[in-house]
């Protein structure tokens, strides 16, 4: 599912009418149904409603949905945003129509207060001032009225973004309402997925508009977040004439004394992801706590790749400048498919570059801090802006990049970037990284494009933890539970169902 900017969406919207012939005012008709059709979903009970709309498109899906609202036997009340003569277009139409018939209307421009007073009484308060063609901080009586809307402690809900967000930022402008249910249209905006904005948009339904998936297509859009659909190919049931063989055979160079536990959860993550065969390559004293820790892993005590199909480095490895060379000689080297996570990782750090010159098939699944590390940045700089941090990482590596963190990002040298939607708080605990590298590791060995294992396993890993979380909560959770729903992760992403999340 893309994610778009305003900009972007405003030439969906132009490409839908012009291109399509798909009459604008039809749009805002479906959109106002989509509205309407949520709020009895949400209140059913709801009996008197109030819709504050601006003089914009935005406004015209508000005086859209009163009429609907009317028609249903639901009273409503239109408190206008502004100077109602200013009202042109499609919005005018749907103005006259409520004008017609009697549906009263109260102009907030007068009086801020005396026109609050007629939505006190209301059961749900619909934010239709502002859509996705705000590009500054609300001001005048636009401010007032949103921080006086907050102040009736009424539910909310917004027509496509919360007014006062920014439809191409994660921040929001000040002040912006907070909703507790956001109805959207075609695709989602930046700001319906990224905190701090994501939070004030409550729950984000998208709602089919009828714009053709065609006109969003020839947009060329590069950051999507991922849905169960794309996936289900990858990790389809198996064929009765399976065997080990099929679902190849993952070298996993990872541990040392004292951090054996990462080359476990490494083997564990990718055994229960449906590698055909792993074999953990250590020193001779993690390997003895490796066979135990993980008997179905086979370990090996010298660096061996005759018949293996792809290759997971790093984790648990030593941090020191010989661990560090030896690390760089062996991704030098190795020509098969590759994740690069933790110590790997950081035997590169300010040297991105050199990690991948030749472009071969690998994968990097750095934290923020280990990205900074490798930029030559800050973690700040890192986090104040995820999306062009992992694009940038991508381009430099020549590796697709999994930054983690909430919203686990995935992006390609070619500047694609994907958002994992799975995942919860609890799995910010030792461990995880391991069992998502191993996960990965699978995937790769199983021949699957670097691009989509590393989807692909963010995915699934995630939906582990979300399985886990529905039988334990979120404190608590240990990797090793994670790796252990990991087969009925994949059960769930088949039945395109998942836990704990609302579209």
């Amino acid at each position: 599912m893309k994610i778009v900017d305003s900009a972007q969406m405003r030439n969906i919207d132009r490409r839908s009418t012009e291109r399509f012939g798909i009459p604008s005012i039809v749009l805002m008709e479906n959109a106002a149904i989509a509205v309407v059709d949520a709020i009895f979903e949400h209140y059913p009970n709801a009996d008197r409603i109030a819709i504050f709309c601006g003089i914009g498109a935005n406004g015209g899906d508000g005086l859209a949905i009163a009429r609907h609202l009317e028609n249903r036997g639901v009273v409503p009340v239109v408190i206008i945003a502004g100077d109602r003569a200013k009202y042109s277009g499609d919005a005018l139409t749907n103005l006259t129509i409520c004008e017609r018939l009697g549906i009263p209307m109260y102009d907030a421009g007068d009086d801020v207060d005396a026109a609050l007073a007629h939505a006190a009484d209301a059961d749900v308060l619909i934010d239709a001032i502002f859509g996705t063609g705000l590009n500054r901080a609300p001001e005048g009586m636009h401010a007032e009225l949103i921080r006086e809307i907050a102040e009736l402690r009424l539910p909310v809900i917004a027509v496509d973004l919360p007014s006062g967000a920014n439809a191409s930022s994660p921040v929001p402008f000040e002040p912006c309402l907070q909703a507790e249910v956001t109805v959207t249209f075609a695709v989602p905006k930046i700001c319906h997925l990224f905190e701090p904005s994501a939070s004030l948009c409550g729950e984000v339904i998208v709602a089919d508009i009828s714009i053709p998936e065609k006109a969003i297509e020839d947009e060329n859009v590069t950051l999507a977040l991922l849905t169960p659909r794309e996936l289900q190919p990858l990790v389809a049931p198996r064929p009765a004439s399976t065997h080990k063989g099929t679902y190849g055979h993952l070298a996993v160079v990872a541990g040392s004394p004292g951090r054996s536990g990462a080359a476990v959860m490494c083997a564990m993550g990718a055994i229960r992801a449906g590698a055909g065969l792993v074999t953990v390559m250590t020193d001779e004293e993690t390997a003895k706590l490796v066979h135990a820790g993980v008997i179905e892993a086979m370990t090996e005590t010298a660096l061996s790749l005759e018949k293996k199909s792809a290759v997971l480095i790093g984790p648990g490895l030593a941090d020191d400048d010989a661990s560090y060379a030896r690390v760089r000689a062996m991704i030098a080297e190795i020509e098969l498919p590759m994740i690069i996570d933790a110590s790997g990782l950081n035997a590169f750090a300010s040297r991105a570059s050199e990690l991948n010159p030749r472009k071969r098939p690998r994968v990097i699944t750095p934290h923020p801090g280990e990205l900074a590390r490798l930029l030559g940045r800050s973690t700040k700089e890192i986090n104040g802006d995820r999306i062009a941090s992992a694009r940038e990482a991508a381009h430099v590596t020549n590796c697709v990049t999994l930054l983690k963190g909430h919203q686990t990002l995935v992006a390609d040298p070619d500047g694609q970037v994907r958002v994992n939607p799975t995942g919860n708080p609890g799995m910010a605990s030792g461990g995880m990284g391991d069992v998502l590298a191993g996960v990965i590791g699978a995937l790769l060995a199983r021949g699957i494009d670097p691009f989509e294992a590393a989807c692909c396993g963010a995915y699934l890993h995630g939906l582990a933890g979300d399985l886990v979380k529905e039988k334990l909560g979120d404190t608590g959770l240990a990797a090793t539970d994670v790796a252990q729903h990991l087969p009925h992760a994949i059960v769930k992403l088949n039945s395109g169902v998942t836990p704990g999340k609302s579209t």
